[in-house]
């Protein structure tokens, strides 16, 4: 197989993957003024003991990293090559970020946890040549319609990970009490129930895009069913009152919803989408918690403060990468729709400027940018027949 080409989708995931290691590893970002040297980092490593579900995670956090070394490597320089390096590698990324570590105040260095991140790496280099193996890789060049494919596919997958954080399964029994509790006194925050429901409304459309009509409502079930399930056992989750309320407005709206065409419907999501977002920006002045500050803070001090934590994150990617698809779905030119989308969260943003507590900063440009990038080289100019 060594020669042949690179999957399309490959460096960018690779990149991606890495990006999530680092800021999931090192966030929040509070590093200490006066942290060990290189040596000192180095002896401070020790086989600390860890709980089943921090060595859970810090397996699969790293299995991604390792499947997209060996879609990169492998189908150049062959599978052998591809499972080394992705190990490899995976070995330096952890152990950078573990002496790293050792100057965040929060995080504790270890040795464990680098073992486990080369595991994670190894079963993620046979994930991918089990891949290639298979005959499953899609063509490298990629159809237009795979590439759209790919980009609402990567929406789901980013809903699933802000829905499902922090990735952790707990079938126990306490952990489903703990789910369940809210139901017992439910209370409805009308805010939050807007934004699930324009939240699974994109996913409808993801659906929709994904799957033939035949077939669309089965597996948006199946999706709802996921998240609702998942969240009743993963660790430290609890079902939303909001969400299932949003969910059981949702689905009287399915039958009519899937009978519009694909523009119209990537059209009325986006507006939707769009005024959630404002109006979310809107709210945090109306309701003073985006007063001005007292004086412009210290550099440091204004990045920090705008650094989500990772579930915060996955949601703003999902919005930011859905409304750029969602406008190339309504007919825009992709750049375009790239640029709007890019624009819209640079009038967020000012809009908060100088606040003390903005909803939108440097990170959400960031993200508005990369998923802009994404729609611009990857959308198709016009939707291809169903």
């Amino acid at each position: 197989m060594a020669g042949r080409s690179t999957h399309f989708a490959a460096p960018l995931l690779l990149a991606v993957v890495t990006g999530l290691i680092v800021y999931v590893s090192l966030y929040p970002f509070r590093f200490v003024a006066d942290g060990p040297a290189l040596v000192d980092a180095l002896r401070s490593l020790s086989w600390a003991r860890a709980g089943r579900g921090d060595m859970f995670n810090n397996v699969l956090l790293y299995v991604p990293f390792g499947f997209c070394v060996a879609l990169v490597i492998e189908p150049r320089w062959g599978r052998v090559t591809g499972i080394v390096v992705g190990t490899l590698l995976g070995v330096l990324l952890s152990l950078g970020l573990e002496l790293l570590q050792a100057s965040v105040a929060i995080r504790v260095s270890s040795l464990r946890d680098l073992s486990l991140n080369a595991t994670g790496s190894l079963i993620g280099t046979v994930l991918g040549t089990a891949f290639h193996a298979l005959g499953s890789r899609v063509s490298p060049q990629g159809t237009p319609r795979s590439r759209s494919a790919f980009v609402a596919m990567a929406i789901l997958v980013l809903w699933l990970i802000e829905r499902l954080w922090p990735l952790l399964p707990d079938p126990g029994l306490g952990q489903l009490k703990r789910a369940v509790r809210p139901l017992l006194t439910p209370q409805i925050d009308w805010m939050s129930l807007a934004g699930f429901l324009v939240g699974w409304l994109v996913v409808t459309q993801v659906v929709f895009s994904l799957v033939r009509r035949q077939r669309a409502m089965d597996v948006l079930l199946i999706v709802i069913a996921t998240v609702l399930v998942g969240r009743a056992f993963v660790a430290g989750s609890t079902l939303d009152v909001a969400e299932i309320a949003a969910i059981a407005l949702l689905l009287p709206l399915l039958v009519p919803f899937s009978r519009l065409d694909d523009g119209t419907r990537s059209t009325i999501v986006a507006v939707l989408l769009g005024v959630w977002l404002a109006w979310a920006s809107v709210r945090t002045l109306l309701d003073g918690a985006a007063i001005p500050a007292a004086g412009m803070p210290e550099l440091r001090e204004m990045l920090l403060r705008n650094v989500p934590p990772p579930p915060l994150l996955a949601n703003k990617s999902f919005s930011y990468l859905a409304l750029g698809w969602l406008l190339a779905g309504a007919g825009i030119v992709p750049h375009v729709a790239a640029g709007m989308t890019v624009l819209f969260v640079l009038l967020l943003t000012l809009l908060q400027l100088g606040a003390s507590a903005p909803a939108y900063g440097w990170v959400d440009l960031l993200l508005a940018c990369l998923a802009g990038w994404i729609v611009a080289r990857w959308m198709p100019r016009a939707a291809g027949p169903r």
